[in-house]
């Protein structure tokens, strides 16, 4: 089991009774399985995301990607570090520049922020949950989670209540500071990362709809990075002319509402009902391994001396992929991603943008990925905006990916089995060890593709490519006439 799932797991079941309640045998036959599952699924529709995307949103401008990227430092990182100095450091490296803050002081409902100048713009940049800063304080504020009315003249919306109290405080402590900069003619920038950027929303609401009839006079705007569901559908829909929120690709956190923790729960139950005969086969292969005394894994195949051909797509061939995102039945009251939606997903193993609603079912459930809590950092993110923008000035077009499913039993380049170096060997168990190779897009095992190398031509820092790519050189021209001229080379010398 990826230590990365596991890890996810841990922190989902610390937020969720509904997981808790799933005996522990069932749960870890659950977590195994559907991870394997969802894997092979999505390796199976490979433009899946790309097609959701295209059918319920539309492409991120230049402008804002360009707006992301540029908030990226105050947004998710600057505001982490523990004095102001070094706060200060990273915000002049990019033209901007500190000019008051509450970083040493965090607590429950409390959240730190620092407020930044540049070019006619006042950001202000709310810390997101930071346990040994805070001392504990963001936890309670995170697990404060039944909704509460919000005190403004739209009946009926509701926000997370911990986020909701956070963001009455700061309201009160920033409204004077805010409306002076407003007067002097400043742009108002709400940002922050996580429950920072959560705060920050709900506190753009407050300031712009107002509180007891007051409102600030000022056009206000805020971006969130990996901003979790918190607020009811209305209150978001009523959100997206002035808050944009960004999800990065599997990122788990933006995902965690009610309703989709209930969901992963009853997949969970229905994996592990269903996968005991591959639970039987998988635990025969671990006896016979300690049998051997856990001996070496080694290849027992030939490379084949043909490459197998991956389908190119047609323009139907969407149509033809299994539509894994069918919109499903939500609670009554549920928690939404607040305002317009920046969506960066993967597409051949890269990563695009699109601007979807918060309703877009990929949203509305829970993969068990291995980056399904590493995406929620501040670095995977600004990378992943690059490698976005990365993509967009690539040369070429992509190579079309061989689905899991018809990759056959053996590996194109070394002819074993793709599960030769698993020791759980069952049908679910073998997508593990499948990939695809970045450079033709064959499905090669995990061994053979150990190689990772710079793609420019795709856009990619680094991809991992199988082994008969990593070594492809030009045709070998003829040695006879090349020794000849080296030799003569060498005599006229």
């Amino acid at each position: 089991m990826r230590e990365e799932i596991m890890q996810g797991i841990k922190t989902l079941l610390s937020l969720s009774s509904t997981l808790q309640d799933i005996p522990p045998r069932e749960l870890l036959v659950g977590i195994l399985y559907l991870s394997a599952e969802q894997r092979k699924t999505l390796r199976d529709a490979p433009d899946g995301f790309r097609r959701v995307a295209v059918e319920t949103g539309r492409p991120v401008s230049q402008h804002l990607l360009d707006a992301l990227m540029g908030m990226a430092l105050i947004g998710t990182y600057a505001p982490y570090h523990e004095t102001a100095f070094e706060v200060q450091r990273f915000a002049l490296q990019q033209n901007w520049r500190l000019v008051t803050e509450r970083l040493g002081d965090s607590r429950k409902h409390r959240p730190a922020w620092a407020l930044f100048l540049k070019d006619g713009t006042a950001a202000v940049s709310i810390r997101g949950t930071d346990v040994e800063q805070s001392r504990g304080g963001d936890l309670f504020t995170d697990f404060d989670a039944n909704a509460g009315g919000l005190p403004t003249c739209a009946t009926g919306a509701a926000a997370h209540r911990g986020v909701l109290s956070a963001a009455q405080v700061l309201e009160r402590e920033l409204r004077p500071t805010l409306k002076v900069l407003a007067q002097a003619g400043y742009r108002i920038v709400l940002t922050g990362h996580s429950l920072g950027g959560a705060v920050a929303a709900v506190l753009l609401w407050l300031l712009r709809f107002g509180t007891d009839g007051e409102r600030l006079d000022a056009p206000v705007t805020g971006i969130g990075y990996a901003v979790p569901s918190v607020v009811d559908l209305r209150t978001s829909e009523a959100l997206r002319p002035y808050f944009t929120s960004l999800v990065n690709s599997m990122d788990a956190v933006p995902r965690l509402s009610p309703s989709a923790l209930g969901r992963l729960a009853r997949e969970l139950r229905s994996c592990a009902a269903q996968s005991g005969a591959d639970l039987d086969e998988d635990l025969n292969h671990y006896v016979e391994r300690l049998s051997s005394v856990w001996a070496p894994r080694v290849r027992d195949g030939t490379p084949a001396p043909e490459l197998p051909t991956v389908k190119t797509p047609t323009p139907h061939a969407a149509d033809e992929e299994p539509h894994i995102w069918a919109s499903h039945e939500e609670d009554e009251v549920d928690l939404y991603i607040p305002g317009n939606v920046v969506w960066l997903h993967r597409a051949r193993g890269h990563l695009e943008a699109a601007l979807v609603p918060c309703t877009a079912a990929p949203l509305r459930r829970l993969l068990l990925d291995k980056r399904m809590f590493e995406d929620h950092s501040a670095r995977a993110i600004h990378q992943a905006l690059r490698a976005v923008q990365a993509r967009r000035d690539a040369t070429v077009e992509l190579p079309p990916w061989q689905k899991f499913s018809d990759a056959g039993e053996k590996c194109p380049c070394c002819g074993s089995r793709y599960e030769w170096m698993n020791t759980a060997r069952s049908g679910k168990m073998r997508c593990h060890a499948m990939t695809n190779c970045r450079l033709c897009g064959l499905v090669v095992c995990v061994g053979c593709a150990s190689s990772r190398r710079s793609i420019p031509e795709q856009g990619l820092d680094t991809g991992r490519v199988c082994d008969r790519c990593a070594w492809r050189g030009p045709p070998l021209p003829e040695l006879g006439p090349l020794f000849g001229a080296l030799a003569e080379a060498n005599s006229d010398s």
